[in-house]
């Protein structure tokens, strides 16, 4: 049986990955209400931002989270076959970093990603992550560091530390003028308990939010 520690960190990371899942999709949603004529420059800020995200969510899960949940799962075929969906996330994500949404198939291109990244994160939330509970075989705080180290400097590396760190300012801004409530909803922000790092957020659904009102 994993140690009540080790089991506290292997939870916080699989609700870290789920938080992740939740910012995504909320991407994906909200740019299922955009038009890509009218509303291109928004429909690309969140394209990229979600791309951006869906890199760093996959290169975490590839190198730290996937080899430990081999050690430690019963069936570790299901980290192959979530490693085959991350080649297929990836290479629309090439295809869209060569687009515009001047591009007849650009919104249509980020709905399939939607539509292949739902299916991961079914599989993920559903078969992977409840088979690792109880299961020894990794060293799940070591592997928490790591991953939260690396998440950082992965954010920085792509500017999105910085975007954060905008975003909360703009957070409290609003807060404080009593109009954040509906913003930040949209955005799906949120900050680390561990050390109040902020963590990045759909932020073009945020300003959508906003001219609408």
């Amino acid at each position: 049986m994993a140690s009540r520690n080790n089991s506290a960190a292997r939870n916080e990371i699989i609700e870290e990955l789920k938080e992740d899942h939740k910012r995504v999709r909320a991407a994906f949603r909200a740019a299922e209400k955009l038009d890509a004529e009218e509303d291109g420059e928004e429909l690309k800020e969140i394209v990229d931002q979600t791309c951006a995200e869906l890199e760093i969510h996959a290169q975490l899960e590839e190198e730290l989270f996937y080899p430990a949940a081999r050690e430690a799962l019963k069936e570790p075929d299901l980290v192959d076959e979530a490693e085959v969906e991350h080649n297929s996330a990836k290479a629309l994500i090439a295809q869209l970093r060569e687009m515009s949404p001047e591009d007849e198939k650009y919104a249509a291109t980020f709905k399939v990603l939607g539509e292949y990244v739902n299916h991961h994160i079914k599989e993920e939330e559903n078969e992977m992550f409840p088979g690792l509970q109880g299961r020894s075989g990794a060293e799940w705080e070591q592997v928490q560091q790591q991953m939260e180290t690396r998440r950082e400097h992965l954010m920085s590396e792509m500017g999105l530390m910085q975007k954060a760190d905008e975003a909360n300012e703009t957070d409290e801004e609003e807060a404080s003028e009593g109009t954040g409530s509906r913003a930040g909803a949209a955005r799906g922000g949120r900050s680390s308990s561990r050390g109040g790092r902020a963590e990045e957020r759909p932020q073009a659904a945020g300003r959508r939010e906003k001219t609408k009102k």
